[in-house]
């Protein structure tokens, strides 16, 4: 099948194989061979998930802006091979960035970078600094991009509030019996329910700026230096759209600083580990501190820990509706996920005070 669905894209040569690659919950993704006059060349292939992206095509318009931003920005600087610095799209033999199979799902191919590869948790503080250095640097290039020209990929992405609408719809419906299953769960759930409304207040009242955030940025969305180590690309745009910069930098505390999976069933191996979360904020400082604005700053912690209430709400909504969102391997996997990002949170909860003080330290209006 994969075979049939990448010869409908403009690649030259004789097909050689397709195998699955990374480790996502939401897209299907592979990685495919091509020799081309004796010469491997490689290609990845993925198909955007209709269920969670309601409107593909917007996917690969903000996808494509994105591009475009960053293309001009580093010819500007004078970079030369700018393929390796930024993902390019491979056009259909239709002449579009995507292809519609029989299924009308949509499928889109970029070039693999060569001389890369990604990690997909975080061991070292080495790792942490440069994915966050890459996900600073994405973010700074594309400080001056247009908001007008992006959409959402997904509405209220962000938006806990419209978060926990749903999550009480479902914990009301219960559908298939499992809420009376999780009693402690939600207990703990209700202690963070207002934990959003500093920055919800603050994005209201025109304090924080809206800007074009990646929205998933989890270490392996970096494509690594082979030689150097070095951050070198930000992959999977599916999510580019427009947000707060608290929440990306959110999400990599969440999905960088505990030393066990998101999945690990026994939650007292679950911590924020704060010499992983200093290198991220020195990473991601080191390229913004300059250019976000000192409310922003101030309030990172703030949306690191919005984003781990939001992603156990999220998780516990799935498992309550029976799994229609997240790709599991066993019944309670989203449960297991949903305990993860609650025990994170508390620890989080007691660090915060030292956590305060390491952005500080890099901040620019204390340097």
């Amino acid at each position: 099948m994969i075979e049939k669905i990448i010869s409908n894209f403009r690649i030259c040569g004789d097909f050689i194989e397709a195998k699955p690659f990374g480790n996502g919950h939401i897209n299907d993704t592979f990685l495919v061979s091509y020799n081309q006059a004796g010469i491997e060349v490689k290609y990845i292939l993925r198909k955007i998930n209709k269920y969670v992206f309601k409107n593909p095509e917007v996917v690969i318009q903000n996808t494509v802006n994105v591009i475009s931003h960053i293309t001009e920005k580093l010819k500007a600087e004078g970079v030369k091979e700018i393929s390796n610095y930024v993902i390019q799209l491979v056009k259909s033999k239709n002449n579009n960035f995507h292809y519609i199979d029989d299924n009308k799902d949509y499928w889109c191919a970029v070039f693999f970078i060569e001389n890369t590869y990604t990690v997909e948790s975080v061991r070292t503080e080495e790792q942490a600094y440069q994915a966050a250095k890459a996900f600073g640097r994405f973010q700074k290039l594309l400080i001056d991009a247009e908001l007008n020209q992006y959409k959402d990929t997904i509405p209220n992405f962000h938006n806990l509030d419209s978060r926990l609408i749903v999550f009480d719809k479902a914990l009301e419906k219960d559908e298939v019996g499992r809420a009376k299953k999780i009693e402690e769960e939600l207990e703990k759930a209700k202690l963070y329910r207002n934990i959003s409304k500093k920055i919800t207040d603050l994005i209201k009242g025109n304090e924080l700026p809206i800007r074009i955030t990646h929205n998933d940025t989890k270490i392996n969305n970096v494509m690594l230096n082979k030689e150097t180590n070095n951050g070198q690309c930000v992959i999977d745009l599916d999510t580019v759209m427009p947000g707060t910069v608290l929440y990306d930098f959110g999400d990599m505390v969440r999905t960088s600083t505990s030393p066990v999976e998101e999945d690990e069933k026994d939650i007292s191996k679950v911590t924020m580990r704060i010499n992983i979360f200093e290198a991220l904020v020195k990473g991601y400082l080191e390229e913004l501190s300059d250019v976000l604005t000192e409310l922003e700053i101030t309030n990172l912690i703030y949306g690191v820990k919005v984003i781990v209430y939001e992603q156990a709400i999220r998780f516990l909504t799935d498992y309550i509706m029976n799994d229609v969102y997240y790709n599991i391997n066993y019944s309670e996997h989203n449960l297991v996920r949903a305990r993860t990002q609650i025990a994170l949170l508390e620890s989080i909860e007691e660090q915060t005070e030292a956590m305060e003080k390491i952005v500080k330290k890099y901040a620019y209006f204390n340097n």
